[in-house]
């Protein structure tokens, strides 16, 4: 039977440093989660791709493949599903056995505090308001209760027709000009949880619009699904796990299939402004292949929604770890996206390059 397991332990995230700010220079947020846990042998030579078959996939160029082959950390552009969208991907090929890895990639589960995440929580099962208690308006608590006061279509907050509706009642009933922000705290613990059920049950099809400008709305479902249409290597050689990813929640896990799932929230100090993140990750093995998926399927403002991808596949010449990452923002979109694109690019790098360098050097100690 297919095992489907929750953790009683905080999964890791490496989360990132930040992200676009008011001018629209973007600083993208990142963050690599892996939960990887290797067991048992790998399977025969004979029977496994070769690494330079499985980098053909993501049409890299010879010089790349020679320098992964080589054992080098190489990052490419990932092409991109809209001019919303930021991609970087990221390769390397480690000679060790998995087995072998079993400690490191543990180290790498475990939860270390990075700066700019002020808070997090685990939601479990159907979540209720209690799971989102520490769920506050810092920094800048009265500051920030305002905007969502004031709250109007447009980029500076994510929020719905009903949810812009709830803020603006709040500051009708107030009186003397008075911002209340427990009251404001508690409308956002209400949206979050809202959010959270909604997209348990219903998967993409559960996630309400961004209200913008000019009666125009944005769709954060429809931006993760151009990012899971990209993710054409882990279709190819895990189609099981990319079709119960796509199909969430719907699809079934088939028999032989591991996945562990948690929900968390985070709240993430951005330039002075508390943002509130909704996160799904998802572990996958089948046989001795591992997928680690992660869905920012709801940001209060900056970005629309994230899509991160870390496969880990063996191969005749070891194993292959691939990253990509994906997040949409309309920070980035129009007539600058083409000079920001690269600048973002460029500070994404190297946090994630910097947990493969951490990985390359425990793998040659071995």
């Amino acid at each position: 039977m297919s095992l489907i397991t929750t953790r009683t332990k905080p999964l890791s995230f490496s989360l990132y440093q930040c992200f676009a700010n008011s001018r629209g220079v973007g600083y993208a947020a990142v963050s690599v989660w892996f939960g990887l846990m290797f067991s048992g042998p790998i399977p025969e030579a004979a029977a496994l791709p070769t690494a330079d078959e499985v980098l053909q996939e993501l049409h890299l160029s010879n010089s790349d493949r020679e320098d992964i082959r080589k054992g080098k950390i190489v990052n490419w552009t990932a092409s991109e599903g809209s001019d919303r969208e930021l991609a970087i991907g990221m390769a390397l090929l480690v000679k060790s056995k998995p087995h072998k890895l079993i400690a490191m990639f543990r180290e790498a589960t475990a939860y270390k505090k990075v700066p700019g995440v002020t808070a997090h929580g685990r939601i479990p099962g159907d979540g209720t308001l209690a799971d989102f208690a520490r769920v506050k308006l810092k920094p800048n608590g009265e500051k920030e209760a305002r905007r969502y006061l004031e709250a109007e279509p447009g980029e500076d907050l994510n929020l719905d027709e009903k949810e812009m509706a709830a803020f603006v009642a709040l500051k009708s009933a107030g009186k003397n000009g008075a911002v209340p922000v427990a009251e404001v705290e508690t409308l956002i613990r209400q949206t979050l949880l809202s959010r959270y059920q909604a997209y348990r049950n219903k998967g993409l099809a559960g996630i309400t619009p961004y209200e913008r400008t000019q009666g125009r709305r944005l769709l954060a479902s429809d931006e993760l699904s151009l990012s899971l249409k990209q993710l054409k290597l882990i279709a190819k050689y895990l189609p099981s796990a990319h079709d119960t990813v796509v199909n969430y929640p719907a699809a079934k896990i088939k028999e032989g299939k591991q996945i562990e799932e948690q929900f968390h929230w985070l709240n993430i100090d951005i330039f002075g402004r508390p943002l509130y993140v909704l996160s799904h990750r998802t572990l996958f093995q089948v046989g001795e292949a591992y997928l680690v998926i992660d869905r920012h399927y709801y940001a209060t403002h900056d970005y629309n929604s994230m899509l991160q991808a870390t496969v880990a596949l063996p191969t005749a010449d070891g194993l292959l770890i691939v990253y990509i990452g994906r997040v949409s923002t309309g920070q980035v979109a129009g007539f600058t996206s083409a000079a920001l694109h690269p600048v973002s690019r460029a500070i994404m790098s190297p946090y994630i390059k910097d947990m493969l360098e951490a990985l390359q050097a425990e793998a040659q100690k071995q």
